[in-house]
């Protein structure tokens, strides 16, 4: 993964080598999605579940990119930066999915677990920032933050500890459609947020994943199961449940998206009985997609 700091600055945008090839752009979310997933699909998914520390990772890189544009503009004419504004509106999307991806999905070893925290912290940092008092508990519980203790505090520092041994490690094993992309690649980027996302297919993979979660939870009450057969039936349920929050958040935080009571309706009947956790997650998500529309309003594209 290359990242800024790896290569010379340019002083403005008038100096950047912008890259006018368009490649595709692809957030956290969809690349977890499963397209007509089978019962084994969903539970692939749980058994090689996505690397925590690796998702953080590009949204360290991403964040790194978008305090490096803000610099440039800084000092670049103004029209300069219009005609580039939709490079910031990206790298503000692709994070913001990073970070439901992070809240949403489950941290399988240490080294998750402290990426997962960490980005939990560094969520609650920006939301102080804001004049918006809602905001931090909803960070803390869709990330699950407690206040340290004596029992949580040696967890914690085994979970750092892990992180930094496996780190690069985990990085150069994982693997993933989601992309990183730099100032320069401007062309993409702008194509990126000017894409609607076909939201009549994502509803409808709402309600594909859900029936499959439906008839997975049914299945599993037979009592003539194996053992085997019970966990294999138990994961791909798991998996099917994660792909229905995945679809919802995919369509909350798009900024096109503006059916928000269809989406509401849609996301109390296919979770009926949702943890604290999963609904601070789902709250966040409208949130977040409510901000950045009002973001691309106050800075439309050139």
């Amino acid at each position: 993964m290359t990242t800024a700091s790896s290569h010379s600055s340019p002083i403005s945008l008038h100096h950047i080598a912008f890259d006018d090839t368009i490649r595709p752009v692809i957030g956290e979310l969809a690349a977890l999605s499963l397209t007509n997933p089978s019962d084994s699909d969903y539970a692939g998914f749980i058994r090689h579940s996505p690397s925590l520390v690796a998702i953080a990772a590009r949204c360290t890189q991403r964040t790194a990119e978008l305090e490096r544009f803000i610099e440039l503009a800084q000092v670049s004419a103004p029209y300069l930066v219009r005609d580039h504004v939709a490079t910031p509106h990206a790298l503000a999307i692709l994070n913001e999915e990073a970070t439901l991806a992070l809240a949403l999905l489950p941290a399988r070893t240490a080294a998750d677990r402290h990426a997962q925290r960490e980005h939990g912290f560094a969520l609650l940092r920006a939301v102080k920032e804001l004049d918006d008092p809602t905001l931090e508990p909803l960070a803390r519980a869709a990330f699950g933050i407690e206040t340290l203790s004596a029992t949580t505090a040696g967890a914690v520092a085994t979970n750092a500890l892990a992180h930094a041994v496996s780190r690069y490690r985990e990085l150069a094993s994982a693997q993933s459609a989601a992309t990183v992309h730099r100032v320069e690649d401007a062309a993409s980027l702008r194509a990126f947020v000017v894409r609607v996302p076909d939201f009549e297919a994502l509803y409808r993979d709402v309600g594909v994943h859900a029936r499959a979660a439906a008839r997975l939870a049914a299945m599993l009450v037979d009592d003539d199961l194996g053992r085997q057969q019970h966990d294999d039936i138990a994961m791909a349920l798991e998996g099917a449940q994660l792909q229905t929050r995945i679809a919802l958040l995919r369509i909350a935080v798009a900024p096109a998206h503006l059916e928000i009571e269809r989406w509401s309706r849609l996301a109390g009947e296919v979770i009926p009985h949702p943890t604290p956790k999963v609904t601070a997650t789902l709250t966040l998500a409208a949130r977040m997609g409510e901000s950045l529309r009002d973001m691309l309003a106050a800075h439309p594209l050139a």
